[in-house]
């Protein structure tokens, strides 16, 4: 499914369309770690779940399995400071 939606990438907002267009109804600001191994090889999905931060409503509140996807492409393509990017390091493992 992904290389449908990646196969005319130009810019950093169509691969930011590219995940959203696999979050629930295509319109969520972030990702769950399902949706990505429901859409990536298994390496792709466990690199994005090591590297995505987690993904804070506008309260701040954690939301629990979900991934950041804009920042994390944001930071893909350099559009902000590498320093201010902190790693999502919690293990991470195919879902079962």
């Amino acid at each position: 499914m992904i290389s449908r939606e990646t196969e005319n990438v130009s810019s950093i907002d169509d691969v930011v369309l590219a995940f959203k267009s696999l979050t629930e109804n295509s319109e969520r600001p972030f990702i769950t770690r399902d949706e990505l191994f429901a859409n990536l090889p298994p390496e792709q999905a466990k690199f994005c779940c090591r590297k995505m931060k987690p993904y804070r409503d506008r309260n701040g509140r954690e939301i629990n399995n979900a991934f950041d996807y804009d920042d994390f492409t944001r930071w893909l393509f350099n559009q902000q400071p590498h320093s201010s990017y902190s790693y999502h390091t919690s293990a991470v493992s195919s879902p079962s």
